[in-house]
């Protein structure tokens, strides 16, 4: 049965609402005309298409739990937790006064501008301290190396808005935040632009929030990351529907969990990664679970935009279109990785696996930004990366999983090299400078 919120949070039933107009009509049979129209207007303002069953499922909901959203400047109102007026506005009076912030709505009665710049956009009025915060939410806006790796100590950035502020929010350029002038984020001008070619819904760039091309709003489900209480964040950009029945989740499909790793490609083995602090629990629960059968297929995911079709369209803030991925070739997905007298991987990783294991996306990767370029995660398989830092800067994150990086006992780079292919003028190269997605190295050896 279908659920609607009415105007104060309390919920209705859709069955139940159009067994009153129903009534209305037998009730005055002489009124026909106006009965008619009343019957009639129940059905076009409740249509069974317009269903809210999805979004008292999500996070921003908060059905059945307090934590949904809910604007403060509404507080004085009484609207529950989760009303839709809390992000929408369908005037910009209630009670004869504009609730804070004034100036809206905006598109799709949005009570703020729904995206300015890298720094200010509507999702930042929750997800953020610094962007006028409406509403102060709890500690699960930490990044993935904190949420699903485990690391309680990587507490900058502490919400979403600082994950996105490692780029500069004109130029796309790195700039200090968390302490770190290297950092790198997904720059949200060129995801506006790209959605709105990929999806060519007749709509223009300035009708796209970038965020929803990895979530729905009506859909995403909080996840705290621990064994037996997940949600599924995500939903896939290439099913993107203005429909929200038909744009779903990604990776919630239970009991055949095929949006799982577990499930992402044949004769593949998925290999969890150690959480941090521990050599005997997994990402990204914490849990004994090591297949990927708690874990969202990010491979999939990531490559529905970052593949050998898609590249960003602007010179911001690389400089250049990103590099294109084909994951059924490249060693970390579906292509044959070595196994040879040159490859030792640490544990929980297994050398006999060597070229069966296929990686997640996020087992490398923040989902947002991350202190390091590339996003590259602060935390990998129980280690740390800080770039610069440590012996080579990539040598020392390549090595939270590939144990054959040293000069000894001899390895392909000593065996096949001299010192220059390093060493250049006395200037260390980094592993990116041959090892990239998309890259070919020694005999179309991709990494």
């Amino acid at each position: 049965m279908k659920r609607y919120w009415n105007n104060k949070g309390r919920i209705i039933l859709y069955s139940e609402f159009l067994a009153l107009c129903s009534k209305l009509y037998a009730k005055h049979p002489m009124l026909l005309a106006l009965s008619s129209m009343l019957l009639a207007l129940c059905y076009l303002l409740y249509p069974e298409r317009a269903n809210s069953g999805p979004y008292l499922n999500s996070a921003h909901s908060g059905y059945g739990v307090t934590s949904g959203v809910n604007r403060s400047g509404l507080s004085s109102f009484g609207y529950a937790v989760g009303n839709c007026v809390h992000c929408h506005e369908q005037h910009t009076s209630i009670g004869g006064s504009e609730p804070t912030p004034t100036g809206g709505p905006d598109k799709y009665e949005l009570f703020r501008g729904l995206f300015t710049s890298q720094a200010s956009m509507f999702c930042y009025s929750c997800h953020g301290t610094v962007d006028t915060p409406m509403q102060t939410l709890p500690t699960n806006q930490y990044n993935y190396s904190y949420m699903a790796g485990g690391d309680t100590t990587a507490t900058c950035p502490a919400n979403i808005r600082e994950a996105f502020q490692f780029v500069n929010a004109t130029t796309g350029a790195s700039q200090l935040n968390c302490g770190s002038s290297y950092g790198s984020s997904h720059f949200l001008a060129n995801i506006q632009i790209f959605l709105t070619n990929k999806w060519n819904f007749g709509s223009t760039t300035a009708d796209i929030n970038p965020c929803s091309g990895c979530h729905n709003p009506h859909r995403a489900q909080r996840d705290p990351h621990t064994s037996g209480n997940r949600g599924w964040p995500v939903s896939l950009p290439s099913q993107h529907s203005t429909d929200n029945n038909a744009w779903g989740l990604w990776g919630d499909n239970l009991p055949t969990a095929t949006e799982r790793m577990s499930n992402y490609v044949g004769a593949l083995r998925y290999q969890a990664p150690y959480r941090y602090g521990s050599t005997t629990t997994y990402e990204p629960d914490g849990s004994t679970t090591q297949d990927g059968s708690n874990l969202t297929d990010y491979a999939t995911f990531c490559t529905d935009c970052h593949n050998t079709t898609y590249t960003t369209i602007s010179s911001t803030p690389l400089g250049r279109n990103l590099k294109t991925i084909d994951w059924n070739t490249e060693k970390h997905g579906r292509g044959v990785a070595s196994n040879d007298t040159f490859t030792d991987v640490n544990s929980p990783y297994q050398d006999t696996q060597c070229g069966n294991y296929v990686l997640a996306c996020t087992d490398c990767h923040e989902p947002h930004g991350a202190r390091n370029p590339f996003l590259a995660r602060q935390r990998v398989n129980n280690g740390t990366f800080s770039y610069p830092g440590g012996r080579g800067n990539w040598r020392d994150f390549c090595s939270r999983c590939h144990n054959q990086m040293g000069h000894a006992p001899a390895g392909p780079h000593d065996t096949n090299w001299g010192c220059v292919n390093c060493h250049n003028g006395g200037t260390y190269k980094p592993c990116t400078t041959c090892h990239y997605h998309g890259g070919s190295f020694g005999g179309n050896v991709t990494f």
